[in-house]
């Protein structure tokens, strides 16, 4: 019997030695697959983990994005980190800006139609992943301390549509002045950094770059715009082809990272800016537009 309980508690403790060398083995990448996993809920996929003095530090997006167009939008991309054996992340940012494009989508879908692209871009500091909740934080301190210096709701709105007479530009105009008043109505329009763009939506064809392959360079602004509608009314009928489900896959499909960088067939174009943001950062050669009237929305540049 004492040979028995012997046995036991080498056994157990053999055991007890081997659990210890595996969890002192754990790799990185299972050490942060498993903070992911247990913050939220689901597989991640980690790619280019690499060591920065103590800290591994890598790319992490959802494993549901794999195939997909999310995949390689950087926008969708959050960071993940390895410290000793505790992991971390900044995916949580992603999930603020996602859920702030929810926030503005309805609204902007009633001012503007189905055929638009918000890609916010909040951060980096944040204690919320739901844009509501954190703009409740965010009202709090800004009444705190009203001439603070805080982070911009910033990013772009996209919105895909026409501009052919002053009349058009002049709804736009006033579309975009009703989207600022709900932006003051809720509360978001304290410290705003933001461009609104008009973008043609022939865009959206198959190969809208091919209808402009022809146009002349070094032509002035004016004749460039004039050349510009002539060969682009070559894409109507394609346009007017697809359904609406049609569009929403392609405008779905934009790569948002690149598309903040870089984006084609502008027709109007706005800074918008929060005078408060203004005062914050110094910007002296800014004019300071309260939008209290929709002479101050004014196009910074139009290539209609």
């Amino acid at each position: 019997m004492k040979k028995f309980k012997l046995f036991s508690t080498i056994l157990g403790a053999v055991f007890l030695a081997f659990l210890i060398i595996i969890k002192l083995s754990e790799k990185p990448e299972d050490i942060l697959q498993k903070h992911l996993k247990n913050k939220y809920k689901e597989e991640f996929v980690i790619a280019m983990l690499g060591k920065r003095e103590e800290i591994y530090e890598a790319i992490i997006y959802p494993k549901k994005y794999e195939g997909t167009p999310r995949e390689n939008d950087s926008y969708y991309w959050g960071k993940g980190f390895v410290r000793g054996k505790k992991g971390a992340d900044t995916y949580g940012l992603v999930l603020l800006n996602e859920s702030t494009n929810e926030f503005y989508l309805p609204k902007l879908k009633e001012l503007f139609g189905n055929n638009v692209l918000p890609i916010f871009n909040l951060g980096p500091a944040y204690t919320k992943n739901n844009f509501k909740e954190e703009i409740e934080i965010m009202k709090k301190s800004y009444k705190s301390d009203p001439t603070g210096n805080f982070e911009p709701i910033s990013g772009g709105i996209y919105i895909f549509g026409r501009v052919e007479s002053d009349e058009d530009r002049e709804w736009y105009r006033k579309q975009i002045y009703e989207f600022v008043q709900f932006m003051k109505e809720t509360g978001t329009f304290e410290y705003v950094d933001l461009d609104i763009l008009v973008v043609d939506s022939r865009e959206l064809i198959s190969t809208p770059r091919k209808l402009l392959e022809n146009l002349p360079k070094n032509l002035s602004v004016e004749e460039w715009r004039k050349q510009r509608r002539v060969l682009m009314k070559a894409g109507n009928k394609e346009f007017n082809n697809m359904t609406q489900e049609e569009l929403s896959e392609k405008i779905n499909s934009i790569n948002k990272s690149e598309y903040l960088k870089e984006f084609y067939g502008g027709l109007l174009g706005i800074k918008v800016y929060s005078p408060k943001y203004i005062k914050s950062q110094g910007l002296d050669n800014r004019e300071v537009r309260e939008y209290n009237s929709i002479t101050d929305v004014r196009f910074d540049w139009e290539m209609w």
